[in-house]
């Protein structure tokens, strides 16, 4: 009975330890500060931050201002940050940095009534760059 009891707590504390993997202080200091695209006629900006401890990262996207701003988690995958698409609230997002530029991926998403998706759109890359650095 007690061989059973060892195996089961060693188990517990793997499966433990595998579900509070913090994201590597190199990709934080890639992704983290305030980002922009600019336009002729618009100004586009994003934050990225991490808290400690966390999983994930904070996104937020201010946009050009004139709607208000929404934060969303990114997760990390390899060296890219992803949010998945939300009915209602976003679609599918990717972030990159390369050469110390943000390439932002959008690729939209349509849905059905259901909640199902019917389409996924072409994928659209924005180029940001670094305005300030966060710590």
């Amino acid at each position: 009975m007690r061989p059973i009891l060892l195996i089961i707590f060693i188990l517990f504390i793997g499966r433990s330890e595998a579900q509070t993997t913090e994201i590597p202080d190199r990709i934080k200091s890639a992704f983290a500060g305030t980002w922009v695209y600019k336009t002729k006629f618009q100004t586009n900006t994003v934050v990225i931050w991490f808290e400690p401890g966390k999983e994930y990262a904070s996104f937020k996207d201010i946009g050009s201002g004139e709607a208000p701003p929404r934060t969303f988690r990114a997760q990390l995958k390899g060296k890219v940050l992803f949010i998945p698409a939300k009915q209602g609230l976003n679609d599918e997002l990717e972030m990159e940095v390369v050469k110390g530029k943000l390439n932002l991926r959008v690729k939209p998403i349509i849905w059905d009534e259901k909640g199902n998706i019917v389409k996924t759109g072409t994928v659209e890359t924005r180029i940001f760059k670094r305005t300030t650095k966060e710590k």
